[in-house]
């Protein structure tokens, strides 16, 4: 029997279910005493704006408060300090990365005291500015993928310093809040989730010309799957849809939109032209694998599709 047929007649899977017990050999939470002592950033609240936006840079700005934790609420902090490492992901032009070089620094006269009654530093801001001149690189030449990763330090009155690297896993856990250490990620926002109308044609098959619903899922980090990446031609074709997709799939980079999976999960490969309408309403997608299958889908989006397609 066909392969296809086999997945898409693939009936009812099992479920499997699972029970759990406590463990009664396990000793209490953790506490920042049994941790070990020495000191750490205590992240208090923060904007959530972790991406540096390369479509709008003015919107990039990241802003967050912190108290430092030590046996005597941060009085033993002598200065807190950021520095910054540049990871440059495309190096086309040449690898640019950098650092750690340091981006701010704060002493114990400048600190405040939180609600909690800890030393702290409140609302601070790291911008695209700050990042690009400490990594010593034009705007111009960040693209998508780079990272920014701020690593924080504290120095305490008698010269010890604690980081993330010396600090234990729990401290540098969620359970304790630390940041010591996080990542602005350069890249641009994307959300081309929905449903869409289509058209399908040209099937391999010989059926008519169809027409449907997808649906444009998010697979993370940009990249997206459609619902049904044959456009109709297996129901028409087969009499019902794939059982999955495998790694297919597209990517969206600034508005640029690539296809970056291409094997399905019967281990064929998939081959893609597309095309936008004038209007940009209409995304062309012809299709064919090296199991003899082809067609074309077109999918529409009245608002008009958002990015340009990669050459």
């Amino acid at each position: 029997m066909n392969k296809k047929i086999l997945s898409i007649l693939a009936l009812a899977g099992l479920g499997l279910f699972a029970t759990s017990c406590a463990d009664e050999d396990l000793g209490p939470v953790v506490t920042f005493d049994t941790a070990g002592k020495g000191a750490y950033v205590r992240l208090l609240e923060d904007n959530g704006n972790l991406l540096v936006n390369l479509l709008d840079l003015s919107q990039s700005e990241y802003v967050y408060s912190v108290e430092f934790v030590d046996l005597e609420q941060g009085d033993l902090v002598s200065e807190y300090r950021i520095d910054l490492v540049y990871q440059d992901r495309n190096t086309d032009n040449g690898d640019n990365s950098s650092g750690p070089n340091e981006i701010m620094s704060w002493s114990a006269s400048e600190f405040v005291e939180s609600e909690r009654g800890f030393k702290s530093v409140m609302d601070i801001s790291i911008t695209p500015d700050d990042l690009f001149r400490t990594a010593g690189v034009d705007a111009s030449t960040v693209k998508a993928g780079d990272r920014f990763v701020v690593k924080g330090t504290l120095t305490l009155e008698d010269g010890s310093t604690f980081t993330a690297d010396n600090s234990t896993a729990a401290v540098n856990g969620s359970a304790f809040a630390g940041h010591f250490d996080f990542v602005l990620s350069a890249g641009c926002p994307s959300d081309l989730t929905g449903t869409f109308d289509f058209v399908g044609s040209n099937f391999w098959c010989g059926a008519a010309d169809n027409t449907g619903s997808v649906t444009i899922n998010a697979l993370g980090g940009g990249s997206y799957s459609f619902s049904d990446w044959s456009f109709g031609a297996y129901p028409a074709c087969y009499g019902g849809n794939a059982a999955g997709w495998g790694t297919l799939a597209f990517t969206d980079v600034c508005e640029e939109v690539s296809f970056t999976g291409r094997t399905d999960n019967y281990g064929d490969t998939w081959t893609f032209t597309s095309s936008l309408s004038d209007d940009g309403t209409e995304w062309t997608i012809n299709w064919v694998n090296t199991y003899g299958e082809a067609g074309t889908g077109t999918v529409i989006n009245p608002a008009g599709w958002d990015f340009v397609l990669a050459e």
